[in-house]
């Protein structure tokens, strides 16, 4: 059974649960609903919600996305900001690290992903090619490939180490809810407001 689970919340926290007892561990950072329109989230001050919280692979940090433009990694022993990753326009989507925890990728309403560098909270590559939303991305199993979904009804395979497009996944009708990778890596899923899901071959980009 899982140690510990970790929620995002429209109160502008992430939280940290013992699954076993429901107590929490950590808050991460501070709950004031009368604050929420200073837009931001973190440490001493609220923010718009949290959108998304995620453990590192080796349970030592979260990794939070919150609607104020901003992804944060925290401390899970100590409860304390490690990095603000600065630079999307608008709200954020997801936050999910890398398999090996070293990189995180970043999604928002600004279209464009971002990958950054976890240990120094530098922005690596920003990935241009969408026309609208990015609704989520995932790093396939090797780490070596992000894909993407979006709201302009395409899903995206990318070059982690140059953040390059490497195919566009065409084909549904309507916006692109989720992508994820098989846990080989060789093709995607996808899930669409279009009532539909296809499975993709990565390398071709072709829908099976």
């Amino acid at each position: 059974a899982a140690s510990r689970v970790v929620s995002a919340s429209s109160d502008g926290t992430a939280r940290i649960w013992n699954p076993e007892t429901g107590d929490c561990l950590q808050t991460l950072g501070t709950v004031g609903w009368e604050n929420r329109a200073r837009y931001q989230h973190g440490a001493l001050k609220v923010g718009r919600r949290v959108t998304s919280a995620a453990f590192s692979p080796d349970g030592k940090l979260v990794l939070s996305s919150s609607a104020d433009c901003t992804a944060k990694i925290w401390s899970v022993q100590s409860g304390e900001l490690i990095h603000t990753l600065v630079g999307h326009q608008h709200c954020l989507r997801s936050a999910v690290f890398s398999p090996d925890g070293r990189l995180a990728v970043t999604t928002s309403h600004d279209s464009t992903p971002k990958i950054w560098d976890v240990e120094s909270g530098e922005c690596r590559h920003t990935l241009q090619g969408h026309n609208s939303e990015v609704n989520s991305a995932v790093f396939s199993p090797d780490g070596a490939t992000v894909l993407t979904a979006s709201v302009d009804r395409t899903a995206k395979t990318w070059c982690v180490q140059s953040g390059k497009c490497l195919q566009t996944l065409r084909g549904h009708r309507w916006e692109v809810l989720s992508a994820v990778f098989s846990p080989d890596g060789a093709l995607a899923l996808t899930t669409s407001e279009d009532r539909t899901a296809k499975i993709w071959n990565v390398e071709s980009g072709e829908c099976l």
